[in-house]
């Protein structure tokens, strides 16, 4: 079949781009989408507020005093959030997947999550710390059990799927020392705590926003700097490395772009769980290939959706990470049935 339907290419002087359409039309139609999302969030709620006056807000005219404390201080910022946030969760699970090459590889499978998690709780139950503090417990939690996964990969050259068989393993641990922990305090800490660990948009907003949009464009940074051994890695190992690509180093530099993503995730609204899973495969059913900036609109689509729901679907509003659970998993046993119904074949 000719590529020539499929793809555009540039060249001059010896710089070359290849635009892949479908990619492009999905990456079009996923901004677009997250757009409207995002303005819905803006007018949806108790307190009415028209689409006309939520566009003059944001143009600085003022509407009233109510009317601009819920568009600038309530919606704005916590769409804006849910949408990074998503995209950064998005784009980790992307790299993970593309670097073990393994489907079922993601942050919250291969335990970076369950670590982060591990480091909140100890920082809030066992320390008493905040909930700042244990933003930071969190990011030193994702670290250690990224530095602990590299250690080995680099030594053992542990790849594919026995990478994800240890990070499940390492997860476990983790989650051992948070059940351990939350049965060792006053209920009513361990219920806080919950809280935090499964996830949660509410009271965040511009504070945290800056955090997880500077973690998105550094991993975004690292992904362009292997994008041209990401494309000679596609034509197998070893023809790569015989082209001059340093494999092994644009692996270690994906993984830690997955990291910083995941980690500003975690450290600005908690361990949302499955967002990572679910993004990259839907991305890609859509886009017919990986794409990390279809990953990452996906992502952010998808947790902006979800907090829309945890939002308005329920008598009371819920943390945003029950909703994503509730999403994730029914999509983790699909990918399961339809890895079993490949291989059955």
């Amino acid at each position: 079949m000719s590529l020539l339907p499929q793809y555009r290419v540039f060249g001059r002087a010896g710089l070359s781009v290849r635009i892949h359409r479908r990619s492009l039309l999905v990456i079009g139609l996923l901004a677009l989408s997250l757009f409207c999302i995002l303005a819905l969030s803006l007018v949806s709620g108790g307190y009415t507020v028209s689409a006309a006056d939520a566009w003059n807000v944001l143009k600085g005219e003022s509407v009233s005093r109510l009317t601009d404390f819920f568009v600038l201080q309530r919606r704005l910022p916590r769409a804006l959030l849910a949408a990074t946030v998503g995209a950064c969760l998005g784009l980790s699970g992307n790299l993970f997947q593309a670097v073990t090459r393994n489907p079922l590889a993601s942050p919250d499978v291969i335990g970076v999550t369950n670590g982060a998690s591990a480091g909140a709780a100890i920082v809030l139950l066992l320390l008493g710390g905040s909930f700042a503090q244990a933003s930071l417990g969190a990011l030193a939690g994702a670290a250690v059990t990224a530095v602990l996964m590299l250690l080995l990969a680099s030594r053992t050259g542990l790849t594919g799927s026995r990478f994800v068989i240890f990070g499940i393993a390492l997860g476990a641990l983790s989650s051992a020392v948070v059940s351990y922990l939350m049965t060792q305090v006053y209920v009513g800490n361990a219920a806080t705590a919950q809280m935090w660990l499964l996830g949660s948009l509410q009271g965040r907003g511009w504070q945290e926003l800056p955090l997880a949009a500077w973690g998105l464009v550094a991993a975004f940074l690292l992904v362009i700097y292997c994008s041209k051994d990401m494309l000679l890695g596609e034509l197998g190992e070893e023809s790569a490395v015989s082209l001059g690509a340093n494999v092994r180093r644009s692996r270690a530099l994906l993984i830690l772009a997955g990291i910083l993503a995941v980690a500003a995730a975690i450290v600005s609204a908690g361990a949302i769980s499955f967002v990572a899973l679910a993004a990259p495969h839907i991305a890609q059913r859509l886009a017919g290939r990986a794409s990390p900036l279809a990953a990452a609109l996906c992502g952010g689509l998808l947790l902006a959706v979800c907090d829309l729901i945890a939002l308005y679907a329920f008598p009371v509003p819920i943390p945003v990470g029950a909703v994503t659970i509730a999403v994730g998993g029914a999509f983790f046993l699909y990918l399961l049935w339809r890895e079993g119904a490949v291989r059955s074949r």
